[in-house]
């Protein structure tokens, strides 16, 4: 049974979209295999628990659901996954519930197309690959085997007719992605003297040529889904990525790292006539002293491929304010550099929460 602290508080009111000025604690109410929290809006005077609208009045607790729908996309039969989930959380779950909370949510989780085939190449523990990375704070990689095969044989997209040859250039990012481990600089990550692509300024953008659309979609659905069931801010980004890499057919892979060093800025720099990172002479006093290395690194939320281009996502609570559209360029121009054959025409780039997706083209910003 969740504690009360293991759901996140309301930010606004589901009936009259009041904020959270106007939301009040009222106490608690016993469910069946939950207590849940109460709150009151003094703006329409009504009272709600948190959660989607979609699935409140369950019996089952919304992490329980989420839990099951993870697990059967990982590869578990329904019978598996009710025993699972019986033998965790201590009571019964019958293999009927678990069929019917998987017919209530088929756009958020679309893997249920592949699964079959994923099944059988990958058992479940192993369909996942998870890392560690200890870059002077912990990120947790991880990437889907099971959609990195389909992306080889040109069968992860159901929206687009392709081949092996058609999706070739996408393909080498999946060996980018399972050579990670070995490959990644990890020393570079843990220095202090460089820049990290989440700090760098929008100098190098020309953002009077940025066109960014606002829409709806899935992830911003999964988000509005997920979040809610998170206790903590710093639980949201893990629990958000967990889930769609697992159950969407899109998400690749998560907290990817990347990193450009001397000669790639460079390079990069000449190739778009811009300044990406600003040169700091080694000696401040010599007016002709060479400038100290650069280098930039960072991680990407989430890794898709979906409609032909590869989508860099960042998960962004204040979306609406916060617009990182310089940490997502960056990162497109490093998947240039570190994925062979990889073009700047084949990434796109967003940001989203549970309300709002904005998304652009990272070569119109770069166009001179």
């Amino acid at each position: 049974m969740p504690s009360l602290s293991s759901v996140k508080p309301p930010d606004r009111c589901p009936h009259c979209n009041a904020g959270i000025a106007k939301i009040t604690s009222r106490g608690t109410r016993k469910k069946k295999l939950e207590t849940v929290r109460l709150f009151r809006c003094r703006s329409c005077g009504r009272s709600f628990t948190a959660g989607p609208r979609a699935l409140r009045n369950k019996t089952f607790p919304l992490p329980e659901i989420l839990e099951a729908l993870t697990l059967y996309d990982r590869g578990y039969s329904q019978a598996e996954t009710a025993a699972r989930l019986s033998s965790h959380h201590g009571h019964t779950v019958n293999p009927a519930t678990i069929s019917r909370w998987l017919a209530e949510r088929p756009r958020l989780t679309s893997y249920r197309r592949l699964r079959a085939r994923g099944r059988a190449l990958y058992p479940p523990p192993q369909l996942i690959r998870t890392l560690k990375l200890y870059h002077r704070q912990v990120y947790e990689f991880a990437f889907h085997r099971g959609k990195l095969a389909f992306l080889r044989d040109g069968t992860l997209d159901d929206k687009r007719s392709s081949t092996p040859k058609s999706t070739a250039h996408l393909s080498a990012l999946a060996d980018f992605l399972e050579a990670v481990p070995a490959r990644c600089p990890h020393e570079l990550f843990r220095r202090e003297d460089g820049a990290r692509g989440s700090q760098l300024e929008s100098d190098f953008l020309a953002l009077d040529k940025l066109i960014v659309v606002e829409r709806q979609n899935a992830a911003t659905e999964t988000a509005a889904l997920v979040l809610p069931t998170v206790g903590t801010n710093f639980e949201r980004h893990p629990k958000l990525q967990r889930f769609m890499l697992a159950n969407d057919s899109t998400t690749i892979a998560i907290e990817v790292p990347i990193w450009l060093d001397e000669s790639e800025i460079t390079s990069l720099e000449r190739e778009h006539r811009v300044i990406i990172v600003p040169k700091v002479p080694a000696d401040p006093l010599r007016s002709n002293s060479p400038h100290k290395p650069r280098h930039v690194t960072g991680h990407i939320d989430f890794l898709q491929v979906r409609n032909g281009a590869v989508h860099i996502l960042d998960y962004k609570p204040d979306a609406r304010t916060n617009q990182p559209v310089a940490q997502l360029a960056i990162y497109a121009l490093a998947l240039t550099r570190l994925v062979p054959g990889l073009k700047l025409f084949d990434i796109k780039c967003a940001w989203f929460n549970e309300r709002v997706y904005n998304e652009f083209f990272p070569r119109t910003a770069l166009k001179r």
